[in-house]
């Protein structure tokens, strides 16, 4: 699998009351095409910076950002910030229209993708009668109708209530199946769990770059600094901590139930990250 996106020593830095703020620093990534990539980091660390950069919607002010053939959509936190049609047909239609779509082709584009992310039965409602979740649904089917090959979700489910959050997940899942890069931007530690990928901001510079396992279970980061304020000279135990902990968040349920099993002297055969996972481990 090639590179559908790269980043070569991208810093993005912005002009306030108080001078230069950095917010990437000297950055350089690359996502697999095909690929799903949890990005995490405390709140001010350049998710979001980075999400859009990668989808094209700010400029770097140093370095070179390249995209592969095929298209980058963001879908934001907030699903009435990307909303304007009237109703759910008309959404989907808004971007198509855009993009000069020729319009007998656009009837075709628009049913696929609403048909994949369910709300094919709710074409002709008001966007208004809609849920939080249905809203972010209609966002993934705009980006799908433009033909997305990269889809960035940026904090996607944090206004979200668990069953729309739950839904949101398993779309997003379904299209990666089917080939779509995911790049999940995200504080919550239990969808860091489905990714393949884990890719962690300090400050905007990478400070973990790994599997989902290694960030649970695995021990500390490197250039991250400890969440609680205390040195490494003044906590002996800093360096068994993983780098989920260090980054200062809790890790899933299904991880802290493996970890208190081993603690106890269970033998686990991997190291489980969901909940499926967790009692086929257990010998």
């Amino acid at each position: 699998m090639g590179a559908i996106l790269r980043l070569a020593e991208v810093s993005v830095a912005f002009t306030g009351a108080e001078g230069i703020h950095p917010v990437l620093q000297e950055l350089d990534l690359e996502i697999a095409r095909g690929e799903w990539v949890s990005l995490v980091g405390r709140n001010g660390s350049g998710k979001s910076t980075l999400g859009r950069v990668l989808a094209g919607l700010l400029p770097v002010s140093r370095g070179t950002v390249e995209r592969a053939d095929g298209r980058v959509q963001l879908v934001f936190q907030n699903p009435d910030a990307q909303i304007v049609g009237e109703t759910v047909w008309e959404d989907v239609c808004f971007g198509l229209e855009n993009l000069a779509v020729p319009p007998e082709e656009m009837p075709k584009r628009v049913e696929s993708a609403l048909g994949l992310v369910g709300l094919l039965p709710k074409k002709d409602a008001e966007v208004t009668t809609l849920s939080g979740g249905q809203k972010q649904l209609l966002a993934v089917a705009g980006c799908l109708a433009m033909e997305a090959e990269t889809l960035v979700f940026d904090e996607a489910t944090s206004m979200l209530d668990p069953e729309s959050r739950a839904r949101l997940l398993q779309v997003a899942e379904a299209l990666h199946r089917a080939g779509r890069t995911v790049l999940w931007i995200t504080q919550w530690m239990d969808e860091v769990a489905h990714a393949e990928r884990v890719v962690a901001l300090e400050a905007g510079r990478v400070v973990f770059d790994g599997t989902p396992e290694a960030f649970f279970y695995d021990g500390g980061v490197e250039g991250a600094s400890d969440s609680v304020g205390a040195s490494r000279a003044e906590d002996s135990v800093l360096e068994k901590r993983t780098p989920c902990e260090v980054l200062g968040f809790a890790p899933p349920y299904v991880v802290q139930v493996a970890r208190a099993l081993e603690r106890r002297g269970v033998a686990l055969r991997t190291r489980p990250l969901l909940p499926a996972q967790l009692g086929a481990v257990v010998r």
